[in-house]
């Protein structure tokens, strides 16, 4: 039995919306309330509860039905939703509605949730959002917007309509990692990723990490996620051969609406011999002569309304098919093929008619719906599907796959529409069902999650004392920390550490072999569950950068990080610090500092990077300034890990060295530039930061794996070496100024 707790506010309003003829007369108000309705879990360890913030309640003028492009526009209803149990949990929000008499049907009830497709709460059971994963003090902000359907029947208007809003779920501990590593936390624009090793793609999966594999940490499958490129919204060709970016059109369930312009889908410069084209289309009442449903030009395919006919056109010939009476408001499967000779006319499936006309099928013109072969007339038509095939689809392919329903045939198919919602690129793979492979040409940037962590130190104090263990040989010593807990027995502040709790014993080397929660993980405004490192290093889709390297010194240009890319160098670091803050409005994106570069690197020597069963590997060093070449060059030796942290180009890192502990901009473009202390790790002489993989790595045989350290006395810290050099591993650093250099680059983090 789950204990609920017991909070000041777990109920939130909600809406109850009266409806009188087209327009909002009064607005009443119903409640949203927490509910579960199993009440049972096999957890006896943990609660689980979810609290409800209200907003201002919903309130709606001249609400009145409407198609969903205009529905989705309605001022939404947040409402923020807080795990504040100790179990994570896995549950549905439902609106139910009110059975009284005098209520308005569900059936005709639109809801739109974020940026997921708009629906009616009788299509999906009420559900108004799925699979909702949040974890122990955890929240969630939703934006509802609700509207009565376009199609709603004039003998609902003049009704009422109230709700509430209950959850549904369980609380869940299952997981396909056992590593212990902290969950990953998705930016709002994150989509997580697993890599298809068949196929090399990458495809969304399973964030609650309990389906399909996100992430497994004793498996060198470090978490991935990736964003995808800011976009238009485009109506989405399924195969993504054709994607249509259209504007002022309507849009209601997934149809779209043609009226006063023709839809152009710009499949043009048609060179085939055949064609079957597919539609599913709905008439609506038309006293014209034809219904035009389709056109390029030259191949015209329409409906004589008065001899109940479909009519193939082309060039200057026609033939028509048997008569077949179409009603108005009523889904029809219509379509023809044509092979240059001979038409066959199909209706839901059944073959109307055929008929011998000469013609060319290849025409240089797109396809153009509801217009004649002019493109001057206009009929009203809605438009469901779309799919046109290069070849020739026989009669019982047909009968088999479009009589009642749509049964995509895949081989010769050219271009297939089948939602007209427009969506962003966000969107677009947001509502695709889990398992959707990612375009390399969609993707902005990947990013990989690390975990916080403690580990045992083994030269703690920097100098060539006794290690406590072969941390080179046999990998680090690496724990996950569960929340935001410190259980490392080394506390560290302003670069000196102690072994105490009070911070009154400086370490020595007697505290090596002491666990120390690593440094990356604490700011000035609270502990870290993980943070987020670009896989690649940064790269720019500014064509004169990449044209010309002379050209890669500005701070405007847009930023990716994907493999295969020029990396951008170049570049200021001051210039690679405000470009990457304006990746996002909520500037949590930050150029990588040099604490943070020693934790990815610690991460990978050990048993989940590349140290597993005691035994090491070295990174190898990417050899090119293209990014992501080779599984070697990466921090787990796999796809899962960061890429070109050796080789490729040194990496600019927020490290900042000042005789006096100050920080020190001589020599910086960032004296124009404001700095946050937590933007940069600081460094005075003599000092270094336990855990930056930097001192700690200076034993008698020097810096790990024979990679370089060397200090010209400037006030950054570079990494990684690059491909000029010999000294270019992982392990690699030394100091430079704010200048632009061929050979410099960073890497983000977001936090």
């Amino acid at each position: 039995m789950i204990e609920f707790i017991k909070t000041k506010k777990n109920y939130i309003i909600a809406l109850a919306v009266l409806f009188v003829f087209v327009s909002l007369s009064e607005t009443t108000y119903s409640l949203f309330l927490k509910e579960d309705e199993t009440n049972e879990f096999n957890y006896n360890t943990g609660n689980v509860d979810l609290k409800f913030t209200e907003d201002n309640p919903i309130t709606l003028t001249n609400a009145f039905p409407m198609v969903d492009s205009e529905g989705a526009k309605q001022k939404p209803y947040k409402l923020t939703i807080k795990n504040t149990g100790s179990l994570s949990q896995l549950f549905d929000l439902k609106m139910l509605s009110d059975k009284e008499e005098g209520s308005i049907d569900y059936k005709y009830i639109k809801v739109k949730v974020n940026d997921y497709l708009p629906h009616t709460l009788y299509s999906k059971n009420n559900v108004i959002l799925s699979n909702i994963l949040l974890y122990p003090n955890e929240e969630m902000t939703l934006d509802i917007r609700i509207w009565l359907d376009n199609d709603i029947p004039n003998n609902e208007l003049g009704k009422s309509f109230s709700a509430r809003i209950l959850s549904q779920g369980v609380a869940t501990y299952k997981t396909l990692d056992s590593s212990g590593a902290n969950h990953p936390k998705l930016n709002n624009n994150m989509l997580a990723v697993a890599y298809n090793e068949t196929n090399k793609h990458w495809y969304t999966t399973d964030k609650s990490n309990n389906t399909d594999k996100w992430y497994d940490y004793n498996n060198q499958m470090w978490a991935n996620s990736l964003i995808v490129k800011n976009s238009n919204k485009y109506i989405f060709d399924e195969l993504r051969n054709n994607d249509l970016e259209i504007n002022d059109y309507k849009i209601n369930n997934g149809n779209i609406i043609i009226e006063n312009k023709y839809l152009d889908i710009k499949l043009s410069n048609y060179n085939y011999d055949d064609i079957t084209n597919i539609i599913r289309v709905k008439f609506s009442e038309n006293k014209d002569e034809f219904t035009y449903i389709i056109s390029n030009g030259n191949i015209s395919y329409y409906y004589d309304n008065q001899n109940n006919k479909f009519i193939f056109k082309v060039g200057n010939n026609t033939v028509i098919s048997d008569e077949y009476k179409i009603e108005n408001n009523k889904w029809y499967i219509v379509g023809y093929s044509y092979n240059g000779n001979k038409v066959s006319f199909y209706v839901n499936g059944k073959k109307i008619g055929e008929s011998n006309i000469p013609g060319l099928v290849s025409n240089g013109l797109s396809f153009k719906l509801g217009t004649d072969n002019t493109f001057n007339k206009i009929s009203k038509i809605t438009v469901s599907d779309i799919l046109i095939y290069h070849k020739l689809l026989s009669d019982n392919e047909i009968q088999n796959n479009f009589s009642n329903t749509i049964n995509v045939i895949n081989e010769g198919l050219l271009s297939a529409y089948r939602e007209f919602t427009p969506m962003t690129l966000k969107e677009y793979y947001l509502n695709k069902e889990l398992g959707t492979k990612i375009l390399d040409d969609d993707i902005n940037s990947l990013y990989v999650w690390i975990p916080r962590f403690k580990y045992i130190t083994w030269n703690s104090t920097g100098k060539n004392d006794t290690a406590s263990y072969d941390a080179y040989n046999k990998g680090i010593n690496i724990m996950f920390e569960r929340g935001v807990e410190t259980t490392g027995i080394i506390t560290c502040q302003n670069n000196e550490c102690y072994s105490d709790a009070s911070n009154t014993n400086k370490i020595s080397e007697l505290d090596n072999g002491k666990y120390y929660t690593h440094p990356a993980f604490s700011t000035s405004t609270g502990e870290l569950t993980g943070f987020w490192v670009s896989k690649y290093e940064v790269s720019t889709n500014n064509v004169d950068c990449n044209n010309d390297i002379t050209k890669c010194n500005n701070n405007n240009y847009q930023i990716e990080a994907k493999a295969n890319n020029k990396v951008w160098r170049n570049n200021n670091l001051s210039n690679y610090y405000q470009a990457i803050m304006k990746i996002d409005n909520n500037s949590k994106y930050r150029v990588i500092k040099n604490t943070e570069w020693g934790a990815i690197t610690y991460l990978s020597h050990s048993k989940f990077g590349v140290c597993p069963n005691d035994t090491c590997k070295e990174i190898a060093a990417n050899k090119t300034y293209i990014s992501g070449s080779l599984l070697d060059d990466s921090t787990t030796g796999n796809i899962y890990g960061v890429y070109d942290m050796a080789g490729s180009a040194t990496e600019y890192t927020m490290g900042n060295y000042s005789e006096n502990n100050d920080i020190n901009l001589s020599n910086s473009n960032f004296l124009d530039v404001p700095i946050s202390n937590d933007d940069y790790d600081r460094y005075s002489k003599d000092s270094f930061i336990l855990g930056d993989a930097t001192k700690e790595l200076l034993l008698t045989n020097g810096i790990w794996y024979n990679n370089n350290y060397s200090s010209n006395g400037s006030n950054w810290i570079v990494r990684g070496g690059n491909v000029t050099n010999n000294y270019n591993g992982i392990y690699s650093f030394g100091t430079t100024s704010d200048t632009a250099s061929e050979y410099i680059s960073t890497r983000i983090v977001l936090k």
